[in-house]
């Protein structure tokens, strides 16, 4: 009877140690930088360079020592960005809180989209931006160009509070395509993820934006933020 318990321990044990990692069903392979790691909801943000950022829902032992700016591979399955969901009673204006965080940036251009979407390497790393229709035509890939960004923290507030006495402006200096040249661009989103670096991934409405900030600290996951840019070709 000892050998026969003795032998059951040993299975049992051997069971335990080749038992494989809990994964959801249909869980996939995805490889990408870290861009955030959010262990209250298993969520795994990566930046791949042709699919931009994902958001991979995994099991604890695939992100378990990852660092922001990692190359990793994990298994899971696409998820939504853990951010809190805002039911707003009517239309919403951005208004300005702070100062905004103002960065320019050199680099060369790692590709362009005629719809309106340019992604460049720069000294401060990658960053995915929103330009005009045809930029194919303005902007080549490898050439060199130079980027300034505007971040503005923001209050979502309801358009008729927002327009009450005392009330700032919603609109933020910046640059027009009247005086300064390049390709303008201005979008509102809530913060996907911001890395210790400056990396700053925010919605857009075409998909999100990657900047670059100088104060990473002022923001968190679900804040509103204003994105500016100015992308000019580099002679």
């Amino acid at each position: 009877m000892k050998t026969v318990s003795m032998i059951a321990l040993v299975l049992l044990l051997a069971g335990c140690a080749s038992a494989p990692s809990r994964t959801a069903s249909g869980a996939q392979t995805y490889t990408g930088e870290v861009r955030n790691v959010n262990s209250k909801d298993n969520i795994v943000s990566l930046w791949q360079p042709t699919g931009g950022l994902i958001h991979v829902k995994t099991a604890p032992d695939q992100y378990r020592g990852l660092q922001i700016g990692d190359k990793a591979t994990v298994q899971g399955v696409l998820a939504e960005p853990a951010v809190a969901t805002i039911v707003t009673p009517g239309p919403m204006t951005p208004v300005p809180r702070g100062t905004a965080d103002v960065t320019e940036l050199s680099g060369n251009v790692t590709s362009v989209e005629s719809t309106g979407r340019l992604t460049a390497n720069t000294d401060r790393g990658p960053i995915r931006v929103i330009v005009a229709n045809g930029a194919d035509q303005r902007f080549n890939v490898s050439a060199p160009v130079t980027v300034r960004i505007s971040v503005q923290q923001v209050d979502m507030v309801a358009s008729s509070t927002a327009a009450g006495p005392g009330a700032t402006p919603s609109a933020m200096p910046g640059a027009s395509p009247t005086s300064e040249p390049g390709d303008h661009a201005v979008s509102t989103g809530r913060v996907l993820s911001v890395s210790p670096t400056g990396v700053l991934v925010a919605e857009a409405p075409s998909g999100p934006v990657q900047v670059v900030v100088a104060n990473p600290s002022r923001y968190k996951i679900g804040d509103f933020v204003q994105v500016r840019t100015t992308t000019r070709a580099t002679p």
